[in-house]
């Protein structure tokens, strides 16, 4: 992934036909009001926010995934000491891990090339809290250098079918 394939949150922007400046708040179709730049409303735009602020903050997310999993390893089990710096949970031992690599996003039909298509990657597959764990680092290396060597076998068969991202890893024998 390059600095191309970020969100950026001026990409929100949405405009009418007539080239106006509509709230940016998923699904509303209101003209933008002063004070608020971008927003119909205070209430779109905390919503917005919200959604913006859980969805494509990789800290955020990180420390959402460290909080749920208690801050433990999810393969030896072992749990760290931890501290909070701006809200966000961190730990030196602790990693976040893509359950399915983040490499493939390509092959399960995730694009780029639009806003739509960047939004649903990030949040269908990126940041989505089922295919994120925590790790250990010593683990994450262990299980990282497994899969760059072609030890372990990612089933992608019925990726997009399952309700809860259920990803089957195989060792190779």
């Amino acid at each position: 992934m390059s600095f191309r394939d970020i969100v950026y949150i001026r990409e929100f922007d949405k405009f009418d036909s007539m080239g106006n400046t509509i709230c940016r708040n998923t699904g509303c179709q209101n003209l933008i009001k002063y004070p608020f730049r971008k927003y119909c409303s205070k209430e779109c735009n905390k919503q917005f926010e919200k959604w913006y602020y859980h969805n494509f903050y990789w800290d955020r997310v990180r420390s959402d995934i460290f909080k749920r999993d208690n801050f433990t390893c999810q393969i030896c089990r072992k749990k760290y000491p931890y501290t909070f710096r701006r809200k966000f949970a961190r730990s030196r031992g602790l990693e976040c891990d893509h359950i399915v690599p983040r490499s493939l996003y390509k092959k399960l039909g995730y694009r780029f090339d639009s806003l739509e298509n960047k939004v649903k990657t990030i949040t269908e597959f990126l940041h989505n809290h089922d295919n994120l764990r925590t790790l250990c680092n010593e683990c994450h290396k262990r299980v990282t250098k497994q899969y760059l060597c072609g030890k372990v076998n990612v089933n992608l068969t019925n990726y997009k079918s399952y309700n809860n991202l259920e990803v089957i890893l195989r060792k190779k024998i």
